[in-house]
């Protein structure tokens, strides 16, 4: 598998019901998908129009406003998945089952998904809701990527002191080896926090197509 340099990217769909996820294809087969995965205030429409160079994903200020899964194809070699962030108290019991029911149905079914982006804050520890997820998550073997975001909004000390704690917390409750963790850090003010992310995801994808 060749290096997806993420010089290209565009939308291809939303879907807002679980019979609706596209055929995202290229020239050789269905692409691989790379999807993202986080609370609904931790910065995913951010982290993707940072990483794709492109405004494609809205960004609010009110958390919970990506209420579809968004399909991003990028360099036509592989799709971005962007799922509805979770946790969000103030949506509607019945829009969060929706949002519950279509995220489990394409994580647990969509048989190109190849990996997923956990989104984590720096600034705080993995939540209940973050916890369930990885638990489902390595129950069901989907490998994941934990990004730490937001980083420039704590100084370094605080940055590794958080990671140590967040790490520790993912080893402890989830019998997680931390030589087995894969994670890095993210800030949309730093260029090189994009090149780290997509070195890292052009790896974890050339390890699962090797298997």
């Amino acid at each position: 598998m060749k290096k997806i340099p993420f010089t290209q990217a565009e939308f291809v769909a939303s879907v807002f019901k679980q019979d609706g996820f596209p055929k995202v294809n290229s020239h050789s087969g269905p692409m691989p998908e790379v999807a993202i995965v986080g609370r609904s205030n931790v910065g995913k429409s951010s982290l993707i129009n940072h990483l794709l160079k492109n405004n494609l994903a809205r960004t609010s200020s009110v958390p919970g406003k990506t209420q579809s899964i968004n399909f991003f194809s990028v360099d036509e070699r592989i799709a971005l998945v962007d799922l509805p962030g979770y946790g969000y108290a103030k949506a509607p019991k019945q829009m969060r089952k929706q949002w519950a029911d279509i995220i489990d149905d394409y994580l647990q079914n969509r048989s190109t998904l190849q990996l997923i982006l956990l989104l984590i804050d720096s600034r705080r520890e993995p939540s209940e809701e973050d916890c369930d997820f990885i638990k489902w998550a390595l129950f069901h073997q989907k490998p994941i990527l934990f990004v730490f975001t937001k980083t420039d909004k704590i100084n370094e000390i605080e940055k590794q002191k958080n990671t140590l704690i967040a790490l520790d917390s993912l080893e402890k409750h989830l019998n997680l080896a931390m030589s087995s963790i894969h994670f890095l850090h993210y800030s949309i003010k730093d260029p090189s926090a994009r090149i780290r992310l997509i070195n890292k995801i052009n790896e974890l994808l050339m390890t699962q197509n090797s298997l």
